[in-house]
């Protein structure tokens, strides 16, 4: 008798996640399309304690849906996409699960006194950050019918100075001559229903997490991220280089460097007297800062022909002892919500998407190849009766974050659709 060898046994690459992903496309709809009447006989006699179930034919057939995974979702002007997958989302942003109660305590109790970060609530954790405005121009097909956007902008900001300037004036604490500038304005709209280009985010990792259970379904979905709310995070930090504020400090700075050059040049007796009063006021600055409020400087920059020549950037009022003061605090909303917002030029590119972009065209040889737009906690849907109530024990109501609700600006949006028609 010979004696027997025993096989070697067989492995499979990643089989876990093929297998998920593989039941994800089915439980969605992916079986009907299916019309290989083998690949359907081998799905059928799949079996995943018994490898050799796992036939050439079914292997590439889940080998290509996990493939499809590993890149970010495909993006087009003329629709709306999601994540399918945390592996998918895994490529724009930092990601950490939130499954039990106590894991959940442990982040709030981190983060319920945090300042410096900035925080953004969404009820599903598929969804790309998109505007609100993106949302609509691209459900309403206005790249397809010839609509401008930069038109849009302006005529919104001019609608809602018209209509909203003497509550927005009324509301602020320090009536600054800059206070109705554009960026001031479409605040004031985004949080009473007009779609702008701007993201909400705050300061608040409570108000966050009210904004990412509020009218949340909680039904299970068929795919794992279904089952899901994010809150995402970005250090100030490390978002503050592309600020608002900075942009203009740096401009001001510029310009001012130019003017106080020319001056020195001017009054200077010859070369080395210009070289001595450049060495002894290398470190002054022409223009005060402190002096700028009101001037109408921040009505200049934020104006929108300038502001969509700006990709992606954000604009808060926190630092008060800033004198570059943009009036985002012209809702009760915003004020109770510690608003803070992002901007986007782009009218249908997700904001992860553009600051993706940016990235890889500023990056230099010594910055890492391997960026994340941001940082994003997954938190179970099971989770929101639990973390409803203690919010609801800090005082994070609705009535809190909405005390404003009662104004409405959704017809400026309507009002230029139709006569745009």
């Amino acid at each position: 008798m010979c004696a027997s060898r025993d096989k070697p046994m067989r492995k499979i690459s990643n089989l876990e996640l093929k297998e998920q992903f593989t039941n994800e496309f089915l439980r969605s709809g992916g079986l009907e399309t299916i019309r290989d009447v083998q690949l359907l006989e081998d799905l059928i006699n799949y079996n995943r304690n018994d490898l050799s179930t796992v036939t050439p034919r079914l292997n590439a057939f889940m080998l290509a849906i996990l493939g499809s995974q590993m890149t970010p979702p495909y993006f087009s002007d003329e629709h709306i996409s999601d994540y399918d997958s945390f592996l998918q989302k895994s490529y724009l942003f930092d990601q950490e699960k939130i499954d039990t109660e106590d894991d959940f305590d442990k982040l709030y109790d981190k983060l319920k006194e945090q300042d410096s970060m900035l925080f953004r609530g969404q009820r599903e954790a598929r969804w790309r950050l998109y505007s609100t405005l993106q949302r609509f121009w691209i459900w309403d097909k206005h790249k397809e019918n010839g609509k401008d956007y930069l038109n849009y902008l302006n005529s919104i900001v001019s609608s809602g100075i018209s209509n909203h300037s003497d509550t927005i004036k009324g509301i602020l604490e320090e009536n600054h001559i800059d206070v109705v500038n554009d960026i001031a304005v479409l605040g004031f709209l985004q949080h009473h229903g007009t779609p702008t280009p701007l993201l909400d985010w705050t300061y608040s990792f409570q108000n966050a997490l009210f904004f990412g259970t509020d009218n949340i379904e909680p039904n299970p979905g068929m795919k794992e991220i279904d089952n899901y709310f994010s809150v995402y995070y970005l250090q100030e930090d490390d978002f503050g280089q592309g600020g608002m504020r900075k942009i203009i400090s740096d401009s001001l700075k510029s310009v001012g460097d130019d003017l106080k050059l020319a001056f020195m040049k001017k009054i200077a007796k010859d070369e080395d007297d210009f070289e001595k009063m450049k060495k002894h006021f290398e470190e002054r600055s022409f223009f005060d800062e402190k002096r700028v409020k009101g001037s109408g400087l921040i009505s200049h920059m934020t104006k929108m022909q300038n502001l969509i020549n700006i990709p992606v950037t954000y604009f808060s009022d926190s630092e008060s002892d800033s004198q570059l003061i943009f009036s985002l605090s012209n809702s009760n909303n915003i004020k109770n919500q510690k608003g803070v917002f992002t901007w986007n030029a782009e009218p249908s590119k997700p904001l992860e998407m553009v600051g993706n972009e940016q990235y890889d065209k500023s990056r230099s040889e010594s910055d890492p190849e391997d960026y994340r737009f941001s940082g994003c906690y997954n938190i179970n849907k099971n989770l929101v009766p639990y973390i409803l109530e203690k919010l609801k024990a800090d005082g994070i109501t609705k009535e809190f974050i909405y005390p404003d609700s009662e104004i409405n600006t959704w017809n400026i949006y309507e009002k230029w659709k139709n006569a745009s028609t």
